[in-house]
């Protein structure tokens, strides 16, 4: 008889139940791909047991149904909440314990290895594997009493797809979290409702070119493999609007100080200081998300919160969100860029953090270089 000292203090517990059951489980599991999991402070590497066919499964219950029922009658076990690589057990009866042990089946040694330890009636189970069937045992942590088992059975990777980024002439789409030699589909939707397929990629990479300005479009991925399929979940682009680019290149990128905007009613000073504002340390822009706040002309517009796309000759684009408006008195007649520097657009900084290389314009770094050859603005 092999003991094992889990609980806090002298308490030992019995694994020789458990090795019963682990001799009656080797017969019906089939050996798989390998697995890591973890929970807790307890973990184990072993070779797991992909899904077990029906048959095996209803063995395998009915063996746990005769030791509940010579141990606890009323004891309930579940899992939920069961996702890719992860799950959460939870369990109660009509006992209740100091402590309880969480087991987790080894088909390589046929037996149950410790796997966790809690004093709670629920764990969350992490790393596990995706597509991949589990047996979980609980036992009493005084004694050798095996109170329930759970089967969990993960489920299949779900495709994650993301808008890598959006302009006048199309989207770009980026597709991860997919099987080997699994079929993409990507289907598209004008109102959020009906999907139709656009196309079937052959890499991770889709550029939709049939969109029109000023459009939202939505988006999702189809996965189709062996067992089944699965689908991401919707996301959505705003295709910009082409704007007019004013006589001057805007090579010159001039910059004020955050500071300067004390009108604490406006919505300028709103969106500088809101909590989803805050300084970039490269550069030291103010920035929402990856949206570097600036000023334009009236001509792009005078809401506060407008996105824009600009492009640099060097071929490189910055997404910004204006924070202010440059005063129609200090600019063109169209109102497209500043008379004194020529400058299109006007950073907004947090004075100590401006790098040594800016010397006046933000031009001068590399991200900035190059003459403005693109203006996109996004719908609200």
């Amino acid at each position: 008889l092999q003991t094992l000292q889990i609980c806090k203090g002298d308490i030992v517990i019995s694994r020789l139940s458990v090795k019963i059951v682990a001799s009656v489980m080797s017969a019906v599991f089939i050996l798989g791909a390998s697995i890591t999991a973890y929970a807790g402070s307890i973990h184990q590497d072993y070779t797991g047991a992909k899904a077990v066919a029906a048959s095996e499964l209803l063995h395998v219950q009915s063996t746990f149904d005769m030791i509940r029922t010579q141990n606890e009658n009323n004891f309930f076990v579940e899992a939920y909440d069961v996702k890719e690589s992860s799950a959460r057990l939870k369990w109660n009866g009509d006992k209740v314990y100091l402590g309880y042990n969480i087991f987790v089946y080894n088909p390589v040694t046929h037996e149950f290895d410790e796997y966790a330890t809690t004093n709670k009636t629920d764990i969350v189970i992490n790393n596990l594997q995706n597509d991949t069937s589990y047996e979980f045992m609980i036992t009493s942590c005084v004694g050798d009493d095996v109170l329930g088992m759970v089967h969990v059975d993960t489920a299949s990777l779900r495709p994650v797809l993301r808008v890598k980024d959006s302009s006048s002439d199309g989207v770009a789409l980026k597709v991860s979290n997919t099987y080997d030699n699994s079929r993409i589909e990507i289907y598209r939707s004008e109102d959020g409702k009906k999907f139709r397929k656009i196309a079937t990629v052959t890499d991770d990479k889709y550029f939709d070119r049939d969109v029109e300005q000023k459009e939202f479009y939505r988006y999702k991925a189809v996965m189709h493999f062996e067992n089944g399929k699965t689908e991401s979940d919707v996301v959505e682009a705003n295709v910009p609007e082409k704007m007019g680019l004013p006589k001057v290149s805007g090579a010159t990128k001039t910059y004020a100080y955050y500071t300067a905007v004390t009108a604490k009613g406006s919505p300028q000073y709103a969106l500088l200081n809101s909590p989803e504002c805050h300084t970039d340390e490269k550069t030291g822009i103010r920035m929402i998300g990856d949206y570097y706040c600036v000023a334009l002309g009236s001509y792009y517009g005078s809401r506060i919160g407008t996105r824009y796309r600009i492009t640099f000759s060097t071929g490189k684009s910055i997404k910004v969100i204006l924070c202010d408006q440059k005063a129609n008195r200090h600019t063109d007649s169209k109102h497209q860029y500043a008379r004194r520097n020529c400058d299109v657009m006007e950073f907004y900084v947090e004075k100590s953090k401006i790098p040594d290389g800016v010397r006046g314009n933000y031009g001068n770094l590399e991200q900035f270089k190059g003459d403005i050859v693109g203006i996109e603005r996004y719908s609200l």
